[in-house]
Parts: structure tokens; sequence; C-alpha cells
């Protein structure tokens, strides 16, 4: 068995060194025809593209970001949370809050900004 192994390696080697001779003799590699200046040629015409394509990426405004609809999503989801508990940190798109309501349905007066309390000691 590791002999037809061996046998298999060595006949794949070979094979890929002479195709890839034989690719270079008959001038299958695209492009090798072209002469040194022709060659310089493609080059600087591929610069100019790729300058003309960030010159005009540049040139124009860039987009706003779309409306942050997830952001006010999470939020009431945030302070709708059944499970809130007196004393519970949200954070919310206008920063973080602190739960001070009751159980029941929650409303904007239950939530305090979480930098107007008094800290612990």
């Amino acid at each position: 068995m590791p002999l037809r192994i061996a046998a298999l390696l060595v006949t794949s080697f070979l094979a890929a060194g002479a195709g890839r001779c034989l690719a270079q003799d008959a001038g299958g590699v695209p492009g090798s025809g072209l002469t040194r200046e022709q060659w310089q040629q493609r080059i600087e015409a591929a610069r100019r593209r790729s300058a003309d394509y960030v010159a005009t990426v540049r040139t124009q405004p860039a987009e706003p970001p779309p409306p942050l609809d997830e952001s006010k999503e999470a939020t009431d989801r945030a302070m709708n949370d059944p499970t809130l508990q007196q004393g519970d940190i949200v954070a919310t798109s206008k920063g973080l809050v602190v739960f001070v309501g009751r159980d029941e349905q929650h409303q904007p007066a239950d939530f305090q900004p979480a930098r107007d309390r008094p800290s612990p000691r």
C-alpha cells in the first residue's frame, strides 16, 4: 500500500511539473505575448482607474446612517419588562435610568436618570 501511495505522489509531481512547462512553452499563460511596454501601459491604466474610483468615492457625500428604530424598540422592551424591581437599572437610548416604580404598568415617571440618584454609602 505505501508503494502505491509513493508511486501516485511521484506521478502527480511529474505531471504537475510537465504541465507547467508545456503551458509556458506553448504560450498558454494569459497575457504572455505582451511586451514590457504593453504590460506597463496596462499597469498604468489600472492605476488610473483605481485613482478615479477613489476620487469619485471621496467626492460623494456620506450616506446618513439609518434611523435607530432598533434602539427605540429595545428601550421600549426594557422599560416594559414585567420583571423589573425597584432599583433595577435599565440602559436606554438616552442613558441609564433606575426603576423606582411598582410592579404594575410602568409609566415614564417610574424611571429616574441614574446620575440623579444618591450613591449608596
